[in-house]
């Protein structure tokens, strides 16, 4: 026989560092996984170093990992692991993992309540498993003690009292003799509004408004898995504890807190030691004009491609005039001017290149749309191009302690395109990455030619993990919230133009698990092209 040593090695290994500590994290969960170490202590000191390394380990990569291990053969002690964690990240693992039936009922009195409630959902487990989460009911539902802000304690008692009733009510009924005529209850109006609470780490703890389970456990700390969930503005926010107003909420099902929400909060501190605490806030559903932002419009934001095209062009003068103005200042050519004054006016003019740029970039949207944009077909220096994006940028990457790491192929030809289209698309590719990452991370931008086409790949950051391409490409997605650094137009908006002008370019643009790539043709034939969106 041969000793299986590696979980004992892993657990030797020093953790002095958050990057160590998480690293660690990680190996043990896959080792655990793949049930490694046959020794029962080992596997035991295993779980608790797991446990105790948790809290080092950032919840999105916690989630990401727990998405990874969702439908893989695991042993129970990983899945009662993860179901320790809140429900945002046990909830993938959970409604996916297969223990025999046995394995379930000994681990289901070990479960915390949240995790017994996920798999009440399922309708796949055996008989004796379903018998045995409801030997649970009466510990798992157990009222418990609500507050509300602003109004009078809320508890357990006037929830008995209300039950009480509604149980006196109906023995009157029965006692009015079996000829009484049922009386067809008229069902309840569907809720349009909720209020809701979070604890500090963004997950909703108090709902009322609308029926509590499909909420309970979700959180705003973390944009949504796929089409349900919170918009990256609340997950912007929560990260600044910054108030936020009519986001997007996507709640799963088919009952009345089902659907779209538009949701508002403000963020909430402990008076005695300013402690954060969570989020106080309400929900509504969405009006009918904010429900057709999903359908109609600018890459569907909403905004007419005409009408946009021609507020673009009303901006474009004042803008100018203004930025105008204040070089002149800037530079001194109306006379010696006091340094602050100069700084501010440098700023301004900074700040009104980056908005002609915003605006440049919604009437090239605009044009897409409308199929009138037309493109020259010449030969582009992409590599040319894709240096000049990188050194634009290097100080945005400085600030943010973030490197630039540019590798181009040598020998690469030029591609069919239009310069001005391919420089915006290798800069909003940049910028949106750039601005997104996070101390001490590593952007790669690759340039390379297969044949008859160039790639450029440029790598996602850390602040994108996890979120699927619906996601990326929502116009109102943003993984920073407000942040000055961010895509002026936001991330989802900076994607789809660059999808879009690629595909006009004659060329693609894909989404990876970790990278973007741009695709665009090997330079041929010139002709003029009209682009296609």
């Amino acid at each position: 026989m041969r000793f299986d040593d590696m979980l004992a090695t892993v657990l030797a290994q020093p953790a002095d560092s958050p990057l160590a500590r998480a690293t660690m994290w990680r190996q043990l969960v896959d080792l655990a996984a793949q049930g490694r170490g046959g020794d029962p202590a080992l596997q035991a000191q295993a779980a608790q170093r797991l446990r105790e390394l948790r809290d080092d380990v950032p919840m999105a990569v916690r989630a990401e990992v727990a998405r990874a291990l969702a439908g893989r053969p695991l042993p129970s002690a990983i899945v009662a692991l993860f179901a320790e964690e809140k429900p945002a990240i046990a909830a993938p693992l959970l409604r996916l993992a297969r223990l025999s039936a046995q394995e379930w009922v000994a681990l289901l009195p070990t479960l915390p309540i949240g995790a017994r409630a996920l798999l009440r959902h399922r309708d796949d487990l055996a008989p004796e498993v379903r018998a045995a989460l409801a030997s649970f009911g009466a510990a798992d539902l157990v009222l418990q003690q609500e507050v509300v802000e602003g109004e009078q304690q809320v508890d357990g008692g006037e929830q008995i009292r209300d039950l009480i009733t509604r149980i006196d009510a109906f023995q009157r009924r029965r006692s009015e003799g079996s000829d009484a005529q049922p009386r067809i209850a008229e069902a309840p109006p569907a809720p349009g509004s909720f209020r809701f609470e979070t604890d500090g780490e963004g997950v909703v703890r108090w709902v009322v408004g609308v029926p509590r389970g499909p909420l309970i456990g979700e959180t705003i700390a973390l944009p949504g898995e796929g089409a349900h969930g919170v918009d990256g503005h609340v997950a912007g926010a929560f990260r600044r504890r910054a108030p936020f107003r009519d986001a997007r909420l996507s709640v799963a099902g088919e009952g009345a807190a089902a659907g779209e929400w538009r949701i508002s909060a403000v963020p909430f501190f402990d008076a005695r030691d300013g402690r954060f605490l969570g989020y106080r806030g309400t929900g509504r559903r969405p009006r009918a004009d904010e429900r057709a932002q999903r359908i109609a419009g600018l890459f569907g934001s909403g905004m007419a491609a005409d009408s946009l095209r021609q507020l673009v062009h009303e901006l474009r003068t004042p803008i100018n005039a203004i930025s105008g103005f204040a070089e002149m200042i800037a530079e001194q050519m109306l006379g010696p001017i006091v340094e602050i004054y100069r700084a501010r006016a440098a700023e301004i003019v900074a700040q009104a290149h980056r908005l002609l740029g915003a605006i440049d970039d919604l009437d090239v949207a605009a044009k897409i749309e409308t199929h009138r944009l037309q493109l020259e077909h010449e030969a582009v220096d992409v590599a040319a191009l894709l240096t000049a994006a990188a050194a634009d940028h290097a100080a945005l990457a400085n600030e943010r302690g973030a490197i630039i790491a540019l590798d181009v192929a040598p020998g690469v030809a030029h591609a069919a395109g239009d310069a001005a289209a391919v420089g915006r698309m290798c800069a909003r590719l940049v910028a949106a990455t750039v601005g997104l990452a996070e101390r001490g991370e590593t952007i790669t931008l690759r340039l390379v030619q297969e044949a008859e086409t160039l790639q450029v790949t440029v790598t996602r950051p850390a602040a994108l993990t996890g979120q699927d391409e619906p996601t990326l490409l929502d116009p109102g997605y943003g993984p920073e919230g407000e942040s000055p650094d961010a895509p002026s137009l936001g991330l989802g908006f900076s994607l789809r133009l660059v999808r879009n002008l690629a595909t006009a370019a004659q060329g693609g643009f894909e989404i990876g698990a970790e990278r973007f790539e741009l695709r665009l043709p090997v330079d041929g034939d010139a002709a003029r092209v009209e682009g296609r969106g």
